[in-house]
């Protein structure tokens, strides 16, 4: 755990007299990068920065630009976590195999760099996440602060679900599971209640509850995952007192996406839970 007093986010500022012009810069209150910690590859979600720039930009170094940041992390209380580059064998594995994805919509590392490094800072409040690539001239680092997604999106009533299964016969709905797993988050709940409401004011309704993912990852395992989190849906209804003659589980995977998988607000469209009405 580190006692040392960290900075506003994101912690680490940019080489003295780099003017604004040179300076790259990605920001999203909520998103989720793959890191490296050991020989693992893990997902985390949370306040994300992504910046890079020209070590030439500043007369430094590539070498001179790796060691200025290090210092920085480490007077932070980082510690190196990081055991294994994303090219090496075992992490491709990890990732079907499928380097460019790794790299680019996990990692999100723009640059081929030398060096692969990722530091853990532990603090009471969460842990902070920051990734330092260097090489071939730039420097990138990224980081991300551990949280909680802030909704700002107020959960579909039943009345709109009745509604919309009415007139198109589906809805789709954006429930909160926990990272890559099948198990509702807290934040989801009120979504589940909706639909419980929904079939018992309905007595007579009958729906299919599909499963979706983004096409991110190993394609069986985003069918797994699909059927599983359709199966906890109809799992939570039934523990809601509904008939479980009523409700069928199907996952699909990638299978049937609504948006383009190439841009991170597609994927998100795609990560999605459907409800189809069964019958007349």
């Amino acid at each position: 755990m580190s006692s040392a007093e960290l900075p506003p986010f994101p912690y680490l500022d940019w080489p003295a007299g780099l003017i604004d012009g040179h300076k790259f810069v990605k920001q999203s209150p909520f998103d989720r990068v793959y890191v490296i910690a050991g020989d693992q590859l893990l997902p985390v979600e949370g306040r994300y920065e992504n910046r890079h720039f020209m070590n030439s930009e500043v007369q430094l170094s590539d070498l001179a630009a790796q060691r200025n940041y290090e210092l920085a992390i480490k007077a932070l209380g980082g510690v190196k976590v990081s055991a294994m580059a994303p090219t090496n064998p075992a992490m491709l594995a990890q990732n079907n195999n499928d380097l460019g994805d790794l790299i680019v919509n996990k990692m999100r590392v723009a640059m081929s760099p030398d060096s692969y490094d990722y530091y853990l800072i532990r603090k009471p409040e969460g842990n902070v996440w920051i990734g330092l690539f260097v090489g071939g001239g730039y420097t990138q680092i990224i980081t991300l602060a551990e949280g909680e997604l802030k909704p700002v999106v107020g959960f579909v009533k039943a009345d709109a679900m009745q509604k919309a299964l009415a007139d198109k016969g589906r809805i789709a709905l954006y429930l909160n599971f926990d990272t890559d797993k099948a198990s509702i988050r807290a934040d989801g709940q009120p979504a589940v209640d909706e639909i419980g409401t929904l079939l018992k004011q309905d007595p007579s309704l009958k729906l299919a509850v599909e499963g979706h993912t983004d096409n991110q990852g190993d394609a069986k395992h985003n069918q797994q995952l699909s059927q599983q989190r359709a199966q906890a849906v109809v799992a939570a209804l039934v523990a809601k007192g509904i008939d479980p003659a009523r409700l069928h589980a199907e996952g699909f995977g990638d299978r049937k996406p609504l948006a383009d998988n190439g841009s991170e607000d597609g994927r998100g469209k795609n990560r999605r839970v459907e409800l189809v009405r069964v019958g007349a």
